[in-house]
């Protein structure tokens, strides 16, 4: 099979990031929160995942669901199919969004998933409630030392023309904990000093929004320290402590019904913005590609900005028939990076080490039955794990 040279590959990568006058951002998905080990209250070392991930949070809720009766749990079941589809099982966010759809559609006298109008509410709120408690989650449990803090540690020690930008679809304050931890200052859109409330042109007008050393944090599904404020007959989102109703988590449906106007709209025109810059680096991480709208504005952009780069590092292999893999065969400016394969140029190979240097070593595993052999060396790249991406580029600040 034909292959790849990881050292190029990851150079390449590490020349971009490196450029100053690069605009630069990154896309975070489930997998980056899931990166973070949850502290052991035994004997204080690391244990599961702080935060699991898209299918852990769905069975989770999942669990919740069964827990309210017998009548719940035939409702989830019958959600849960009516979301499943091209083979995939329903995640978390398809089966709320699906909740939320009855409830704006369901009369007072009528019944769906066996369920009336108050039976449906009870489920979607406890679906909510789960989420934002899995979300936020106890400070005993967060490690001091986390992936958020090692990437916030390289970008104190970078200087930029543009300010960089993290789109994350995660409704923790995981990045937020890390950068106030490493004192880089984030500016999210909401403004204020008392109740920040978000301000849309922040992101539209660069003379609305701090200076170039903010970091700006854009969380595109919501988060669980959001609440909607009703004052004077205005409504509005202010930020605050963590929500426990978890109100303002958004998937697909809410987001573009109810919260139009709100700050998901304002996000993915950024994105879109973001990306019809000349020269553009998005780099993701943590993320499937699940989510089409993202997906589409993503792949938009790469079609017509032949100059945008996309790297999409997946911690698991791309299946063949997954648009992403199509995608990047017929995109050049779409770099994806499995463990075991990579797309590079159109070509999907495996990958080779002919040169081994130490910022290739963060992130390749060599595999141990080709160390004694003539190169080039064979391995896994796991610039898709966001613990091992993240220490990459913490060596690079380092270098």
């Amino acid at each position: 099979m034909a292959s790849h040279d990881a050292r190029k590959m990851i150079g390449d990568l590490r020349d971009h990031l490196a450029r100053h006058d690069k605009p630069i951002a990154f896309l975070f998905g489930a997998g980056t929160s899931c990166a973070v080990k949850a502290v052991c209250a035994a004997g204080g070392g690391p244990e599961k995942p702080l935060i699991p991930a898209v299918a852990g949070l769905t069975e989770i809720c999942a669990s919740e669901a069964r827990s309210l009766g017998k009548e719940y749990a035939e409702a989830w079941s019958k959600v849960a199919a009516q979301c499943d589809h091209d083979g995939k099982s329903a995640n978390i966010e398809d089966i709320l969004s699906r909740l939320r759809m009855m409830l704006a559609a369901i009369g007072e006298q009528d019944t769906l998933l066996g369920l009336n109008r108050t039976g449906i509410l009870k489920l979607e709120e406890t679906v909510r409630r789960t989420i934002a408690k899995i979300a936020n989650p106890a400070i005993a449990l967060i490690p001091e030392e986390t992936p958020h803090r090692s990437m916030a540690r390289w970008l104190a020690k970078t200087s930029r023309q543009q300010p960089v930008e993290i789109f994350t679809l995660n409704y923790d304050v995981l990045i937020e904990m890390a950068f106030e931890a490493e004192r880089i200052p984030l500016f999210d859109g909401f403004v204020g000093s008392y109740r920040p409330f978000f301000l849309p042109d922040s992101l539209r007008r660069p003379e609305v929004a701090p200076g170039l050393n903010w970091v700006r944090l854009w969380k595109m599904h919501g988060s669980v320290t959001w609440r909607r404020e009703n004052r004077g007959g205005r409504e509005r989102i202010v930020r605050g402590e963590p929500d426990s109703s978890g109100e303002m988590i958004l998937p697909s449906f809410h987001k573009y019904d109810e919260s139009r106007q709100q700050p998901y709209a304002a996000f993915m025109d950024r994105l879109a913005r973001f990306l019809d810059q000349d020269d553009a680096l998005l780099v993701t991480s943590g993320f499937s590609f699940g989510d089409e709208h993202i997906n589409n504005v993503i792949f938009s952009a790469i079609e017509n900005r032949p100059r945008t780069h996309v790297y999409a590092l997946q911690f698991s292999e791309v299946d063949d028939d997954h648009d992403l893999l199509k995608r990047a065969v017929r995109q050049r400016n779409l770099i994806v990076s499995g463990p075991k394969t990579g797309i590079i140029g159109g070509r999907r190979a495996e990958w080779r080490l002919d040169d081994p240097v130490p910022f290739v070593d963060v992130v390749f595993e060599r595999d141990p039955k080709t160390e004694a052999n003539p190169q080039p060396k064979t391995g896994q790249l796991k610039l898709g794990d966001f613990a091992k991406f993240c220490e990459f580029l913490r060596s690079m600040g380092e270098r």
